[in-house]
């Protein structure tokens, strides 16, 4: 046996024989007219197929979602301007009403349209006037029924007519 062996035996290690110091940095200039086409095999064409098909996928879908975006702030804005319109003839029509409410300028638009004032104002009385919303029993029995018609009024015969003499 070599002394080598008996060293590397014995736990002790063996003297490596000397090599070439390797520079830090290649030379990039050493790499110009190299092949490299035998480094690496190709992918048969028929694996990216369904790599394409699912890239082509994606981009229908992409174009798609950004269509239907662009559609949506077009509804958007023609719903706003809507919305705009609406709310300037909201305020219109509140300055038109509020314009109608006000006495004056209602005296004025009915002298223009040729409105005059009342000659004579007739009143007339209620006959059952409601002091309350809720009658006791012993008023309502007070009051007349509504099948007893008009004081004055008589029953009606069958040759004067429907409405039969009234005598005020």
């Amino acid at each position: 046996m070599s002394a080598s062996t008996l060293t590397n035996r014995s736990g002790g290690q063996a003297e490596s024989p000397p090599t070439a110091p390797q520079p830090a940095d290649p030379d990039p200039a050493g790499w110009i007219g190299v092949d490299f086409s035998h480094f690496g095999t190709r992918r048969p064409s028929r694996a990216l197929l369904p790599l394409l098909i699912l890239a082509l996928v994606v981009a229908l879908g992409v174009a798609s979602l950004r269509i239907d975006l662009i559609r949506t702030r077009y509804a958007l804005a023609t719903a706003m301007a809507e919305e705009q319109k609406l709310i300037a003839e909201q305020h219109t029509l509140i300055v038109q009403t509020r314009k109608l409410r006000d006495p004056v300028g209602l005296a004025v638009l009915a002298r223009e349209r040729g409105f005059r004032p009342a000659e004579s104002i007739r009143s007339i009385v209620d006959p059952m006037p409601m002091t309350s919303v809720a009658v006791s029993n012993a008023a309502s029995h007070a009051l007349p029924h509504v099948g007893a018609g008009p004081t004055g009024f008589a029953a009606a015969s069958t040759t004067e007519g429907p409405i039969g003499d009234y005598q005020p």
